[in-house]
């Protein structure tokens, strides 16, 4: 990446060493290391300190960055979204079959229900797992970078720096699609509670 490039080219051209600069912004020189390494990327704290250090904006660190920075992070929600997605479906499905197996043999309910919720767990713990890679990590870090660089003139369009209009619009349909599906799940396996039927 070029941000790595930049930060050594500047570092050098202020007469900076690695701990001098570390010191100025509070990390530690492996940090500095890891950043000119292209190893880690800093979040919007320590890039706002970088662009006070070197005198130049936090554009200047990141816009050479920033067509790579969005393929990252378009990549990364486009895999969250087929997740979510993938989740959606076996949800619909699990709720469909208990639904069906409840009217035709209701022995069979216990041994669905259970199957259904290790499905369940594991969806969700891939969905959950998927937004702690290190590429997802990544992404985030990179959507930092792209919305200190933006500034704070957009205001409340702020937060969606760098995400793709169509993948927001398609996670919140598929987030929604999970709750209700979920309370009506809940209804299915506990319907003695009456819970779900009151968050409806």
């Amino acid at each position: 990446m070029r941000f790595s490039e930049i930060v050594c080219e500047l570092r050098a051209k202020k007469g900076l060493s690695r701990e001098k600069l570390a010191k100025k912004i509070g990390v530690s020189p492996d940090v500095i290391a890891a950043w000119e390494e292209g190893a880690q990327y800093p979040d919007q704290e320590h890039l706002l300190l970088l662009a006070r250090a070197f005198k130049v904006r936090i554009s200047d660190l990141v816009n050479e960055d920033r067509e790579l920075m969005l393929k990252v992070i378009d990549g990364t929600e486009t895999q969250e979204t087929v997740i979510m997605a993938g989740l959606s479906v076996l949800l619909v499905i699990c709720t469909g079959a208990l639904v069906g197996i409840q009217h035709v043999d209701a022995d069979l309910v216990g041994t669905a229900s259970r199957v259904t919720e290790v499905l369940l767990v594991v969806g969700f713990a891939a969905l959950a797992f998927m937004r702690r890679t290190p590429n997802a990590r990544r992404a985030a870090a990179f959507r930092d970078a792209i919305e200190a660089a933006e500034g704070s003139e957009q205001g409340l369009l702020k937060v969606t720096a760098g995400r793709n209009t169509r993948l927001v619009i398609a996670q919140f349909v598929l987030g929604a699609i999970i709750a209700l599906t979920l309370i009506v799940l809940l209804g299915v396996l506990m319907p003695e509670s009456q819970l779900p039927w009151v968050m409806l």
